[in-house]
């Protein structure tokens, strides 16, 4: 991956937190790293602990739900039982969101967050 691609990514990323801080939500932790992969941002709502897989593309790009395919929803779920089993967090109720981040021209954000994806 290019360092343009990563900085797109992170910058991405940083948007997504922003908005589910915006709505209300705790973001417990960023790039949750295991031994199965990453979880992009991990957060609080009520009673709910979300794992956020972020997208972020430049405008015009294909749409970013598109490449949440199934495997990496499987994926997606294996870090969240290793996440919730390692922090004795198995008596919270769950969520799996995709959040899609666009990139303008101009380097501004747009976003569009699909709670409950998957």
């Amino acid at each position: 991956m290019t360092k343009a691609r990563q900085s797109l990514g992170a910058s991405g990323e940083q948007a997504a937190g922003e908005h589910l801080v915006q709505q209300g939500l705790i973001v417990l932790e960023r790039n949750f790293r295991c031994r199965l992969g990453e979880i992009d941002i991990i957060a609080r709502d009520g009673e709910h602990l979300v794992f956020c897989e972020v997208k972020t593309r430049r405008e015009g790009g294909l749409h970013p739900f598109l490449s949440v395919t199934q495997r990496k929803q499987r994926k997606l779920r294996q870090l969240g039982l290793y996440y919730l089993s390692r922090h004795r967090l198995e008596h919270l109720q769950t969520r799996f969101d995709v959040i899609a981040v666009y990139q303008a021209q101009d380097g501004t954000f747009a976003i569009e967050h699909l709670p409950n994806a998957f």
